[in-house]
């Protein structure tokens, strides 16, 4: 299309990447994993994750037997038509991911998420520790 438009050609400044993304459409698609931090606070664990351009209605975290799990969808496509708009460019694109973090010995109670300026921040209070009583002795009857 930008070869109708030569006008564009310099101030695209195509310098061989283009063409390169253009032929290969799962780099296009490819999707990025957020940055994860977790820290061990003495009586809590803290995870930081970075999620730029993200709103809460589009994470979802969980914690469920000992695994917490950060999902997230975002979808930039909208469909439009042709007669609407006449696009030189279109990158914009729909991204699914899930991690997941063996995290265990957390009091399911007390955790709290809250995201500022597209960085999530987790907090996962500790459980007491169990005593350990040594073997327990079972009868055989």
């Amino acid at each position: 299309m930008r070869s109708l438009l030569p006008m564009l050609d310099d101030f695209f400044m195509d310098d061989g990447w283009d063409s390169f993304f253009d032929n290969a459409p799962a780099m296009r698609n490819c999707i990025t994993v957020p940055r994860v931090d977790i820290e061990d606070k003495k009586d809590h664990y803290e995870v930081v994750a970075d999620f730029p351009g993200f709103t809460k209605d589009q994470i979802h975290v969980s914690y469920e037997r000992g695994v917490l799990t950060l999902e997230a969808h975002k979808d930039n496509s909208k469909e439009t038509n042709d007669k609407d708009k006449n696009f030189i460019r279109k990158e914009r694109y729909a991204s699914d991911f899930r991690r997941q973090f063996a995290v265990r010995g957390i009091k399911e109670n007390g955790i709290k998420a809250a995201l500022h300026d597209g960085v999530l921040t987790i907090t996962l209070p500790k459980a007491e520790p169990e005593i350990d009583k040594g073997p327990t002795h079972i009868a055989i009857e």
